[in-house]
């Protein structure tokens, strides 16, 4: 895995799937993607849990073009049918929060050029979540 050696943007994703474990996501992501490991850095789970996938110490394979500048953070389930919880909103917040990046910096995997995606879902409004950061 090649070094992150500085963070200058966090990327919001969607599992797509509203049953994924970490070791569903891991199998997903090395079997199926030929990736050395889960591409996210952090998942937050429906519950709120949010569990570390891939160390900060090293880039992710989340957006091509954008790993050697970002962490990615995922939101486990298909924020295309339906809204985060309540406790996937709050441990979102509060991670941003502690991270320090300016809330221009804080995207959605759609946002980014290069993407033809809806993730992280048509239910997460990014441009909420950059106003409550502010």
């Amino acid at each position: 895995m090649l070094p992150l050696n500085k963070i200058s943007k966090i990327v919001i994703h969607h599992s797509h799937n509203d049953n994924h474990t970490l070791e569903s996501i891991k199998k997903l992501h090395v079997e199926k993607n030929c990736w050395e490991g889960i591409g996210y850095h952090w998942i937050i789970f429906q519950d709120g849990k949010l569990q570390p996938a891939r160390s900060e110490k090293f880039q992710g394979a989340h957006v091509k073009g954008h790993n050697e500048d970002s962490i990615g953070i995922c939101l486990n389930g298909n924020l295309d049918e339906h809204p985060p919880t309540s406790e996937q909103m709050k441990t979102l917040i509060q991670f941003l929060k502690q991270k320090n990046i300016s809330p221009e910096n804080i995207l959605g995997h759609n946002e980014l050029s290069g993407t033809s995606t809806t993730c992280p879902g048509k239910f997460m409004n990014m441009n909420e979540i950059r106003k409550i950061l502010k």
